[in-house]
């Protein structure tokens, strides 16, 4: 067992060693609700992919799991993240159903808080540190997203870090779903948000839908806008169609969902690893050159 402290009056233990966490599973809620997050590298050892650092969970009671996936390996996590008793809440989910389907691991419920926030409020940014900073006055510190978390030992301040960001959305979901709850309309949010992970026996393995409603803001049509114009100055200068850089449709997700990282590009539509390579640190640049 390692690193351990607290966020917001809430314990929380990194979990380093894996019979430890076996036992500490062993009394974490078998149903219910979970925050759920993760932390990633990207592994150009690996089919160049975003690798599972850390996985964090944060049920309604107790301590929040901090679980080092490189130390304990993700098989002591399966029977929590496949339970089809246990819903777990992410922002951006989609990013950490594919990093935790990258490492073997299909989780049976997974709630995207990004689209539920997206069906409650009318934001400029649906960025975990905007829809926080909206909720509740809180800001959101996410300096330490873009840390070297493949290195060991992690800081105090990464663990930190990371055990709040699992605690916080799900105090996020709770909001939301109390504010949905009062406007009749959380059952028909639950649904729009919730992801489908077990495709049908035999058949073909897609990648998920992206929900473009509803409509972008100004300032999002602002900012897809000026990636269109760097996306025709880097196809003029490669001589390939502007498609083949980005299509119109990850433009879009790109703005909505604001990634920071090359890990988080992999959950952005249309961006597979030959392109996260090839485009993906100039346009995580342009990206934050064009929200400036």
């Amino acid at each position: 067992m390692g690193e351990g402290g607290e966020v917001h009056g809430v314990r929380y233990c990194l979990h380093d060693d894996e019979s430890a966490l076996r036992k500490a599973l062993d009394s974490f809620p078998s149903g219910g609700v979970v925050g759920l997050d993760t932390e990633t590298f990207w592994d150009r050892s690996s089919n160049n992919r975003s690798s599972v650092s850390l996985v964090q969970l944060a049920a309604a009671e107790g301590e929040i799991l901090v679980v080092d996936a490189l130390a304990t390996g993700i098989e002591p996590l399966r029977p929590a993240l496949e339970s089809p008793e246990l819903f777990m809440v992410a922002h951006n989910a989609r990013f950490d159903r594919m990093v935790l389907s990258g490492a073997g691991v299909q989780t049976a419920g997974l709630i995207d808080t990004l689209q539920m926030a997206r069906m409650t409020l009318r934001l400029v940014s649906y960025s975990l540190a905007s829809v926080v900073e909206h909720l509740f006055g809180l800001p959101l510190d996410k300096t330490y997203q873009t840390s070297n978390w493949r290195r060991r030992p992690l800081s105090k301040a990464q663990v930190s870090y990371a055990a709040l960001d699992a605690l916080i959305v799900l105090r996020v979901y709770e909001e939301l779903k109390s504010r949905l709850t009062g406007e009749g309309r959380f059952e028909e949010a639950l649904k729009a948000s919730t992801l489908s992970n077990r495709p049908s026996q035999g058949a073909r393995q897609k990648r998920p839908k992206i929900d473009l409603s509803p409509p972008l803001t100004a300032e999002e049509k602002r900012v897809v806008l000026k990636l269109k114009a760097w996306r025709l100055e880097r196809a003029q200068s490669e001589n390939l169609p502007a498609y083949m850089v980005c299509q119109d449709r990850t433009l879009e997700h790109l703005v909505r969902v604001r990634p920071e990282t090359l890990e988080a590009l992999g959950g952005v539509y249309g961006l597979g690893s030959a392109k996260i390579t090839r485009f993906g640190d100039d346009l995580l640049k342009a990206l934050r050159d064009a929200c400036s």
